[in-house]
């Protein structure tokens, strides 16, 4: 009886092993493969997503995985073709599987957003994208306000004159800073004509008064 009972142990104690090795390489298939699908960040701003006319599966797909608001581009193609597509496509749409996407089209997409919620919006809630360029798109760039890639936001102009003009303190700077951004100083036979001192205006629209600390955002004279 001792020996059978050995026996037993001893086959079922590399059964068992196997089983629970099989039962951790499906409870990690499974996570890994949600992931896949899972939302790139957490409380993301919403941005508008434009697909031209010559834009393609791949180039959608792709710019949602290059700026950061898909994880995975397979994961995301399957989602759009398992999606329910509630709207008939246009003449010139994206096709994938049965459902389509439109392009000449914006949409409102986030990256806090998952594959499935993506694929939704890109199949069924299109808008025309030519009134959402009224005052210029970025050439490049699908997306409003501009995403950098990897998916952060990019500065703005004004932005990018602040963080380069940074060491801009004093009037005797700002004469310095002048260049081809942008920026002008009254010269010294106006100061003497009207009576003021001279001012400097930087690229970011910031005002240094001749022989006073600091700067003003308003034009100090007229």
């Amino acid at each position: 009886m001792t020996i059978k009972m050995k026996y037993k142990n001893k086959v079922f104690a590399p059964l068992l092993f196997v089983i629970l090795l099989f039962v951790a390489g499906g409870l990690y298939w499974s996570k890994s493969s949600q992931d896949k699908f899972a939302a790139p960040r957490k409380n993301a701003l919403t941005v508008k997503f434009r697909v031209d006319k010559q834009n393609t599966l791949m180039a959608v797909t792709g710019n949602l995985r290059y700026y950061g608001f898909v994880k995975d581009e397979e994961a995301l193609k399957y989602a759009l073709e398992h999606t329910k597509d509630m709207t008939p496509g246009k003449a010139e749409a994206i096709k994938i599987g049965n459902n389509t996407i439109d392009t000449e089209a914006a949409y409102n997409i986030s990256q806090s957003m998952n594959a499935w919620e993506i694929a939704r919006i890109l199949l069924n809630e299109g808008t025309p994208s030519v009134s959402d360029c009224d005052h210029g798109c970025p050439s490049n760039n699908p997306f409003t306000p501009e995403i950098l890639p990897g998916g952060d936001i990019a500065p703005t102009w004004e932005e990018q004159m602040q963080a380069k003009y940074a060491w801009v303190k004093t009037f005797d700077d700002c004469v310095k800073a002048i260049g081809h951004d942008g920026g002008q100083v009254t010269s010294e036979e106006a100061s003497k004509r009207t009576g003021f001192p001279r001012v400097c205006n930087t690229a970011d629209s910031r005002f240094f008064i001749q022989g006073k600390d600091g700067w003003t955002k308003t034009q100090p004279y007229p």
